[in-house]
């Protein structure tokens, strides 16, 4: 098959979204399909035969983001050219739009991935964030409705989806992982990075990996780790990878609190270092509650983390709670005893440390992208037999 997929992200900008567009593309293309991708340009990124660029303007709020300008008198004879089979969407918005133009002028089948709760972001639009929430929701809706498959990433989005009374079919498939990265050591890297940031001087060393932003509750996770070290006296580290606009408030804190010493931020890392990150920690520490799926903490859990994460949207359907890590209330003591618990019993953590790994070869990319020809072909046959 070939098959056309629309992103309002790509690279260089990097997000989960873009991670699951790279490992989907990379692995269908090992099946012997073709995948193309259309999305913004960028300044002085590269040409690629595979990627169309659209001219896109910054954004004031992310600096590394671009919105593209979805116009194109030639998105239908580029199609017919590449001779498509499936457009598979990854935004409801701006490409998105292009995506269903598309494919509704073709008669090609419409996928839709429904990779973020759309409306737990309208707090970046300044004055009007409510009025927002509710046009949002209205206009997803629609688009999905428009749709003639929807890819939920977890059971959480999929009953989401549901609860809209949205009739399109609805198949859950996670975003999959090359297990193998995450289990392989680079000692050097390993030493490297130990070396840079002085991580063997800490006991236990919690991580979490996500964007720096309001929906990701960062502040909540560090008011839990300061009451963790006063109350236990634990000699630990916090390390947090990401950027966002929090940053410089969530160091603040940090400074104030006495913690800086402690509490470890590297700004955006390379898929391969963050990875080594992964390794050289104890738990993954996750208060997220809006993740889709959460796929950082399937990634911690290929790399041998259990999980100590809040209790909510797509994360419970990840962590199977005293199986693989545990799943409280966002309440500061019983994140803090759940950590404390986890690191001083050995028993519990070798248990929950065997159980993550075991849970995440269910999330291999293999198995998720059969799933998704699964969805394609089943799409693709009946398209055939209404035109026959």
């Amino acid at each position: 098959m070939n098959i056309a997929f629309f992103s309002d992200s790509y690279r260089p900008y990097f997000s989960g979204v873009v991670k699951s567009i790279d490992s989907f593309k990379e692995e269908l293309e090992k099946k012997g399909h073709l995948v193309y991708i259309f999305a913004p340009d960028y300044p002085s990124v590269d040409k690629q035969d595979d990627v169309y660029r659209f001219t896109s303007l910054p954004t004031p709020l992310k600096k590394d983001f671009r919105l593209a300008i979805p116009i194109s008198n030639k998105i239908t004879s580029i199609m017919k050219g590449l001779k498509i089979d499936i457009i598979h969407t990854h935004t409801p918005f701006l490409m998105g739009g292009l995506a269903r133009y598309a494919a509704h002028k073709l008669n090609i089948p419409l996928v839709f991935t429904y990779h973020t709760l759309y409306e737990e972001y309208v707090h970046y639009v300044p004055l009007i964030g409510n009025l927002a929430r509710g046009v949002t929701i209205r206009y997803v809706k629609d688009f999905c409705r428009s749709c003639d498959l929807i890819i939920a990433p977890s059971g959480y989005v999929e009953k989401r989806i549901k609860n809209y009374q949205i009739d399109s079919p609805v198949l859950t498939i996670s975003t999959g992982l090359n297990i193998d990265s995450y289990r392989n050591k680079k000692e050097k890297l390993l030493e490297e990075i130990n070396n840079d940031f002085h991580l063997n001087k800490f006991a236990l060393k919690l991580i979490f990996v996500g964007r720096l932003g309001e929906e990701k509750n960062v502040s909540f996770l560090l008011r839990v780790f300061n009451l963790l070290v006063c109350k236990h006296r634990l000699k630990a580290c916090l390390i947090i990878i990401g950027s966002g606009p929090d940053r410089d408030k969530l160091e603040k804190y940090c400074q104030e609190k006495g913690l800086s010493a402690q509490v470890i931020f590297t700004g955006k890392e390379s898929p391969e270092r963050v990875t080594a990150f992964y390794q050289l920690s104890d738990i993954f520490v996750f208060p997220s509650r809006t993740e889709t799926q959460g796929l950082v903490t399937i990634e911690a859990m290929a790399s041998g983390l259990p999980v100590v994460a809040v209790n909510a949207a797509g994360t419970k359907y990840m962590v199977d709670n005293m199986l693989n890590g545990i799943l409280v209330d966002e309440e500061e003591e019983e994140f803090v005893e759940a950590i404390f618990n986890l690191s001083t019993d050995s028993f519990l953590y070798k248990t929950m440390r065997e159980n993550a790994i075991k849970k995440s070869n269910s999330f291999s990319i293999e198995k998720m992208t059969t799933a998704l020809i699964t969805g394609y072909q089943s799409l693709f046959e009946n398209k055939q037999v209404k035109t026959s």
